[in-house]
């Protein structure tokens, strides 16, 4: 039986608003840029309880029907997508909880990537998405409201580690297809954590910074990554994050990849600080945040079974 796609299996949640254009315009750039399946367009209405006569009465400004809401979500699809798209697509229409909607969906239709929308402002919309990205079981790509439809450079934070490969991997998959670059960002330990001396801490944060280069070297050598990718090497001062979001801001980068969790794989359903920090600070360029699908299934189980 032939593997399946990594991303074979994608989840995109929808609003009813005017982000639902962006999400599917850019779900439908990157997913062509990836070997896709099924897309599950999925939208969940607030469940209004409400008597008869008051939904009769007011029909006309409360949420669509199921068959409207199907019609209006496959239009925007195939206006997004365009004839040329040939993924089995399925509308997934709720009410209730969008948290609890979306998470329980990811389990039980075994997702592999979720899409949604990124607000600037709003703070219900924004903590919904880190929220996601932190406890759903798949990969997870927020797409703010004035994405470029266009992948010219990916920035990928690294730190060398096993579990960052996914990234790592991921990014160059990315780049082939898309004739994108890749601006690599390592933040390394600061030298005046250990010495008082001035002189000294320049010294060992030579060393340290020594020591770094020669962690991407091995890493890039290991992976067979181009020869023509560079990692800027730089000092965490404690705003590593910030610091990240700046300078992807600042060099016009067009996607931030980052891997769930750094140095413990076996937990990797949980976000590690760096990223959490940046789901929470971000607001302008997309974002996707990997994880290892069944280390978080797993993980998951492992904990049921403790708690059972």
């Amino acid at each position: 039986m032939k593997e399946r796609s990594p991303y074979s299996r994608v989840l995109i949640a929808l609003e009813g608003g005017i982000m639902d254009d962006m999400i599917l315009r850019y779900s439908a750039y990157i997913l062509s840029q990836l070997r896709v399946d099924t897309i599950y367009l999925m939208h969940v209405t607030e469940d209004l309880e409400l008597p008869d006569a008051i939904r009769e009465k007011y029909q006309d400004i409360l949420p669509p029907k199921e068959e409207q809401l199907e019609k209006y979500l496959l239009e925007l699809y195939h206006y997004a997508f365009g004839e040329k798209a040939d993924y089995k697509v399925q509308t997934v229409l709720l009410e209730g909880d969008t948290f609890d909607q979306l998470l329980r969906q990811s389990h039980i239709k075994d997702i592999d990537l979720l899409i949604m929308g990124r607000r600037p402002i709003d703070r219900d919309h924004q903590l919904l998405g880190a929220r996601l990205a932190e406890q759903g079981p798949c990969s997870i790509l927020l797409v703010p409201e004035q994405a470029n439809l266009e992948i010219n450079e990916i920035f990928l934070p690294l730190d060398f580690s096993q579990h960052g490969e996914l990234a790592t991997k991921f990014s160059l998959e990315l780049a082939q297809h898309s004739d994108a670059e890749v601006r690599g960002i390592h933040f390394f330990k600061p030298a005046h954590s250990y010495l008082k001396n001035a002189e000294a801490a320049r010294e060992l944060r030579t060393a340290i910074k020594d020591s770094a280069k020669k962690e991407w070297i091995n890493y890039k050598k290991c992976l067979n990554l181009p020869v023509s990718w560079t990692c800027e090497l730089i000092e965490n001062s404690g705003e590593a994050p910030n610091h990240a979001l700046f300078l992807a801001e600042h060099f016009g980068s067009d996607l931030i990849v980052i891997a769930s969790k750094g140095r413990t794989a076996s937990a990797s359903v949980l976000l590690g600080s760096f990223a959490k920090e940046v789901v929470r600070s971000n607001r302008k360029i997309p974002l996707l945040i990997l994880k290892k699908k069944r280390e978080n299934l797993d993980f998951l189980e492992a904990l049921k079974n403790l708690l059972d």
